[in-house]
């Protein structure tokens, strides 16, 4: 069990956090008070972050000052696809217990991006002889499973849309596994054209790159 208290000084806090990204590592450093001696470092997805009233030993990671020096800060590997946060809190030992600072200030507090899961796509068209329509094949190869409201495609007439508001939109009906999945053909009029996009936009392009084949 954490034994938490209120941070009794400023001069106790954990602030000037900063990154350095190498390959699938993250070096993270920081201003650390003379009087700290541990502290307890917690990461989780950027949007799934927990209330420090809900936190539990098992979600925190303990580091020493010696490890810091040794490491010359701390080194996390950054071995998945995404946005995580670190949180650092400050500790001290009083009457052999070990006391864990509430700091609920964002100074103690870094978000890192990961790298990023890329979706292929590509998308072929077929003229009917004589015909006022086109058929379509859309192709979709992903690195990571994806949920079908992710992507959405979009149909414009007299050119290719250049944005999920260029058109109108369209949803997938089933989930993308993890490599190749080609979508039933469909038919459009010979003047429209089909492009695929993210349906959340920024919120997904922090996780994945979208990428014509």
């Amino acid at each position: 069990m954490l034994n938490w208290e209120t941070i009794s000084s400023p001069n106790l806090e954990i602030k000037d956090i900063k990154k350095t990204i190498r390959d699938s590592e993250v070096h993270l450093s920081w201003f650390w008070s003379k009087e700290i001696d541990f502290v307890y470092i917690y990461k989780a997805v950027a949007d799934q972050v927990c209330p420090i009233n809900e936190l539990n030993e098992a979600d925190l990671k303990l580091y020493t000052r010696e490890e810091y020096k040794a490491n010359q800060g701390y080194i996390g590997r950054m071995d998945s696809i995404g946005r995580y946060a670190y949180r650092i809190f400050p500790c001290q030992k009083q009457d052999g217990k070990l006391i864990v600072y509430r700091q609920e200030n964002e100074q103690n507090l870094i978000y890192v991006s990961g790298s990023k899961a890329r979706v292929y796509f590509s998308i072929t068209y077929k003229n009917k002889l004589f015909q006022p329509k086109k058929r379509v094949k859309m192709s979709i190869m992903t690195e990571l499973p994806l949920d079908k409201e992710l992507l959405v495609y979009v149909k414009k007439r007299g050119g290719v849309p250049v944005s999920v508001d260029d058109g109108t939109v369209y949803p997938f009906v089933r989930d993308f596994p993890s490599g190749k999945t080609l979508s039933p053909e469909i038919e459009i009029n010979k003047d429209e054209y089909i492009r695929i996009f993210f349906s959340n936009g920024k919120k997904s392009a922090e996780m994945y790159e979208l990428i014509p084949e």
